[in-house]
């Protein structure tokens, strides 16, 4: 077995082999070799940037010829990536991660899993580059308040204020922005004054105390640093963020749960703590019910397991729908909260409601249009009014993707339960003829055909 001493050679043999095939646009056998030379030195930034470009060039550079359903194949990558993450494997996260960037080189969730893993290696560059080669895909706010750390951490302070000027767009009503960017700015001063002269004056004669120190805050983990600065100032608002992240991510959610309380002690009324701690609450939620579906699967007729599933699930549901509602009232035009929160509503069996939420979203938002008719077009269904239930997933069922096939199975089946149930079966037999030719086997429709 080679020593690791050897390893930079090996990985240098790969990357100029990796080299050699990019020029003849050898591209598949060029990343093989790239990625072979960065698990061989994982920190090296030039051999992450080299394999980067390469996968890019497969798609031509452009994010748009990643195909549409790789997001659903990248996830259980990112999920083991997680796992990873969860016992403290860095190297095992980065490596990971590169799966899912050979399926999509612009995946802002695993380059955020990857700049995390990074930071924890130390490979602080490598960090930044990881936020940065995803930036421009990136429209999430808790992305560019992650990004915003690595920044800082780099002592890149205008990168850091440029992400959190990002957040402010993102999020207006973000109460953390502008004290963030204040803090950040007089960094930046500090920096640049004459501060950085009498740390070279330092180096020139050096001061084993203050270098004792500098390798001790070098060494401190990212936990480490954020619960110094809640200590220094508790009412900072972004590393209880940044630290009940990183404790959600390892699974630790009651850690998680008591340090954002913590949080929302010291600064009463934050919104930015209020969402992340709904998050977490909603993650223990979930942890319960696949706690109460392992035992099941074991044990399928466990009368305790079920009750308590059900009383989880109905919690959970109930929970969310106050939680949207929240958001709904600082973000009232964000019309996929709204969707969301008709589809917990319809959980609740609380039609009323769940449609003049889904009449909002077909009426304020064109994307979501056709899924919120057909959400509409049940609740009428539940509520017994079929010929409202027939007009409205007609509408769906003509303004629907031919192409999205999943789609008009679903309306084409509820559009024949509609019939059936007004006594017209012509027209329900039509319906779930045309499911049948798509599926056979979806759901009771062979029965029903059967049965007309």
């Amino acid at each position: 077995m080679s020593s690791s001493s050897e390893q930079p050679s090996k990985a240098q043999v790969f990357f100029q082999t990796g080299n050699d095939a990019a020029m003849k646009q050898n591209w598949d056998y060029a990343i093989e070799m790239y990625v072979r030379s960065c698990k061989l030195d994982p920190g090296n930034l030039l051999y992450r940037q080299t394999l980067r470009a390469a996968q890019k060039k497969k798609f031509q550079g452009d994010p748009a010829k990643v195909g549409r359903l790789v997001g659903m194949k990248n996830q259980p990558i990112r999920m083991r990536a997680r796992m990873a993450k969860s016992k403290s494997k860095w190297t095992e996260t980065l490596e990971i991660c590169e799966e899912a960037f050979l399926n999509n080189p612009w995946d802002v969730d695993a380059a955020k899993e990857a700049a995390e893993a990074s930071e924890q290696l130390g490979y602080l560059l490598l960090a930044q580059w990881y936020v940065e080669s995803v930036q421009a895909q990136a429209k999430d706010v808790d992305f560019f308040i992650f990004a915003a750390g690595i920044h800082r951490a780099n002592k890149s302070f205008p990168k850091a204020i440029q992400c959190w000027e990002k957040v402010k767009k993102l999020d207006p009503n973000n109460q953390i922005a502008n004290r963030e960017i204040n803090a950040l700015s007089a960094g930046e001063t500090i920096h640049k004054s004459g501060i950085g002269d009498a740390i070279d004056e330092r180096d020139a004669k050096p001061d084993p105390a203050a270098e004792m120190e500098e390798l001790r805050i070098q060494r401190q983990t990212p936990e480490e640093r954020y619960m110094i600065e809640i200590k220094e100032d508790p009412t900072k608002v972004y590393p209880y963020l940044q630290l009940s992240e990183i404790y959600k991510n390892r699974g630790k959610l009651k850690e998680a749960s008591e340090l954002l309380a913590r949080g929302r002690k010291a600064v009463p009324g934050n919104t930015d703590l209020q969402h992340a701690t709904a998050e977490v609450h909603i993650a223990l939620f979930k942890s319960g019910i696949d706690q109460c579906n392992a035992r099941l699967k074991d044990r399928p007729d466990d009368a305790t397991a079920k009750s308590k599933l059900e009383e989880i699930q109905q919690k959970l549901n109930d929970y969310e729908i106050q939680e949207f509602k929240r958001r709904l009232t600082l973000e009232p035009s964000d019309m996929n909260l709204q969707f969301q929160l008709g589809l917990r509503l319809v959980n609740a069996k609380r039609y009323d409601e769940a449609i003049g939420a889904f009449q909002q979203v077909s009426q304020n938002s064109p994307p979501l249009k056709v899924q919120a008719l057909h959400r509409l077009g049940l609740c009428f269904y539940d509520k017994g009014n079929h010929k409202l239930a027939e007009r409205t997933l007609q509408e769906a069922l003509k303004l629907a993707d031919a192409k999205d096939i999943a789609l008009t199975n679903a309306l084409h089946y509820w559009l024949g339960r509609v019939s059936e149930a007004q006594g017209n079966t012509v027209e329900a037999e039509d319906h779930y003829n045309e499911v049948a030719a798509n599926d056979y086997n979806y759901l009771d429709v062979a029965e029903r055909l059967r049965n007309l």
